[in-house]
C-alpha cells in the first residue's frame, strides 16, 4: 500500500484511539507517504515520531476553503484514503481529493463520495475496536498496541515551566479535569470542591486543576474557592504540551472527555466518573484506571446533554469516589 490519508475531522478521544491504527500503518509502510486531515488544533496530537504529514482545517471551513484543501491534497498524489468521520466536509474533500481508492462508513447521502464503504455491526464497540474493523473490512490489519503519546524533552519542560515553582515538587500529584462538553456528563461543582479538601486533609498536597481553550476562568475559580493552599492551575499550554503535563501526574480525576484519553495514552492512572454516556466506546483500558459510575440506576447511559436532575453524576458523592481512590491506589490513607 502507497500513499494513504486517514481522516478523523476532531475529537480529542476519537483521534487518542485511533493512533494505534496509525502506529500500525506507518510500522507496515515504513517508506510511505502517510497523510492525517484533522481540524485545527487537534493534529498537535499526533506523535512526530510517526512521521505523519498532519494537513488540518480551520474550524467552521466553507466550500472554497473545502476546495482549496482537496487541491492541497492532490498534490501528495495519496492512492487511499480513508475517511473515519465521513461527514459533510470531509466527503466533500474526499470526493474531490482524486484519489483512486476512496473509504468512508456507509452514511446516508455522504457514501457517493466514497468507492467503498462500511457499516458497524457494533458501533458502541470500543473506538480502537470500531476503526480497526473499519481498516480490517477494506483488507488492512496488523497487531494493535495501546495508544502512546511519549512527550519530548522539549516539551516535558514547557509543561514544567506552566506551573508556579513551588508546586513542581508535589507529590503525589493530583490533577483534576472538572470541564465537560456539556452539563449532564459534568461532576458537580461542589462535588471536585469537597474531594480536594478530602485530598488535602489525606495528603496535604494541593491539586492542579486543568485547563483547555475558553476553560480558563472556570478552573481559576474552582481553584480560587478550594483554596491558594488546596489548588492550583496551569499556564496556556499547546495540546501536545497539555499531554506532557498529564505526563507528570500520579493521578487524574475527570469525567468523560478528551483529557481522560491523553491521560490513558500517557500511561498515567485515570479516575473516570461516568453517567449519561457510553462507557464501552471510550473508558480507558488497563488495571491501574479506575472506572466509576452509578450501576444501580436505569436512566444510566441515557444520553442526554441536559437533565433536571443528573442522578447519575449526583450519586458519585466525593466520599465514594475519594473512599474507592484510597482504596485501589492507597494515597489517601
Amino acid at each position: 500500500m502507497s500513499g494513504i490519508l486517514v481522516m478523523r475531522l476532531r475529537g480529542l478521544g476519537d483521534i487518542i484511539h485511533l493512533l494505534p491504527v496509525l502506529r500500525m500503518l506507518r510500522e507496515q509502510n515504513p517508506d510511505e507517504t502517510i497523510g492525517f486531515f484533522c481540524q485545527r488544533p487537534f493534529g498537535q496530537i499526533i506523535p512526530p515520531e510517526l512521521n505523519i504529514s498532519v494537513i488540518e482545517m480551520p474550524p467552521g471551513a466553507g466550500f472554497a476553503q473545502l476546495l482549496e484543501l482537496a487541491r492541497r491534497i492532490r498534490r501528495y498524489r495519496f492512492d487511499y484514503v480513508f475517511d473515519l468521520f465521513s461527514n459533510p466536509a470531509t466527503a466533500i474533500v474526499t470526493a474531490l481529493s482524486g484519489i483512486k481508492h476512496r473509504y468512508g462508513f456507509d452514511y446516508r447521502v455522504r457514501r457517493w463520495a466514497y468507492s467503498r464503504t462500511y457499516r458497524a455491526p457494533n458501533p458502541n464497540c470500543h473506538l480502537m475496536q470500531l476503526f480497526a474493523d473499519f481498516f480490517a473490512s477494506f483488507g488492512v490489519s496488523g497487531e494493535l498496541k495501546p495508544p502512546q503519546v511519549k512527550p519530548s524533552p522539549l516539551l516535558l519542560e514547557r509543561a514544567d515551566n506552566a506551573i508556579s515553582p513551588q508546586f513542581r515538587q508535589v507529590s503525589p500529584l493530583l490533577g483534576i479535569n472538572p470541564h465537560t462538553t456539556y452539563s449532564a456528563k459534568a461532576w458537580p461543582r461542589e462535588h471536585f470542591l469537597e474531594f480536594i479538601r478530602l485530598w488535602y486533609d489525606a495528603t496535604k498536597q494541593p491539586v492542579l486543576v486543568t485547563w483547555g481553550p475558553g476553560e480558563r476562568e472556570a478552573a481559576e475559580s474552582l481553584a480560587n474557592e478550594a483554596g491558594p493552599e488546596r489548588a492550583f492551575v496551569h499556564d496556556s499550554l499547546r495540546i501536545d504540551e497539555f499531554a506532557a503535563l498529564l505526563s507528570r501526574l500520579d493521578l487524574f480525576l475527570t469525567c468523560d472527555t478528551g483529557p481522560m484519553n491523553i491521560a490513558w495514552a500517557v500511561d498515567v492512572p485515570v479516575v473516570a466518573l461516568f453517567g449519561p454516556t457510553t462507557r464501552e466506546p471510550v473508558y480507558p483500558r488497563g488495571d491501574k484506571h479506575l472506572i466509576l459510575f452509578n450501576e444501580s440506576l436505569d436512566c444510566l447511559q441515557c444520553h442526554r446533554e441536559i437533565c433536571s436532575h443528573r442522578s447519575c453524576m449526583n450519586s458519585l458523592t466525593p466520599q465514594k469516589v475519594f473512599s474507592a481512590v484510597s482504596k485501589r491506589y492507597g494515597y489517601c490513607r
